[in-house]
């Protein structure tokens, strides 16, 4: 599969039955506002975002985290990951600090994976 020829691709990891990590990939012609994504509800919503110093713009919240930067392929100019861990508590906000460096360690990994232009 040639990730960087999709427009948006899910990804959920289980442990059982259980969604352990939930991650989409996506591409868009311009760069997307990341508070706005994950304050929207949307697919990407996470829960009490702050902005991180990482990539472009990337945010992680209590239960998930947003990056995005300029990776031009066929389907678009930007690249956004984000991850959203269901089973966390939203009153639970003491895995911020490993999601920060699951996103440190991850996203630069995936864009190098994508032959960005």
């Amino acid at each position: 599969m040639n990730r960087g020829r999709m427009i948006s691709a899910p990804c959920v990891l289980l442990s059982g039955k259980e969604r352990v990590l939930e991650f989409r990939f996506w591409w868009t012609e311009d760069k997307p506002d990341l508070m706005y994504l994950a304050r929207s509800g949307s697919v990407a919503g996470i829960n009490y975002p702050q902005r991180i110093d990482l990539a472009e713009d990337s945010m992680t919240g209590i239960d998930g985290a947003l990056s995005t930067t300029a990776c031009k392929t066929e389907k678009g100019e930007y690249f956004t990951l984000t991850l959203q861990l269901p089973q966390i508590q939203l009153t639970d906000s003491s895995h911020r600090k490993d999601i920060e460096t699951f996103m440190r360690a991850y996203f630069p990994a995936t864009v190098k994976t994508l032959n960005c232009e």
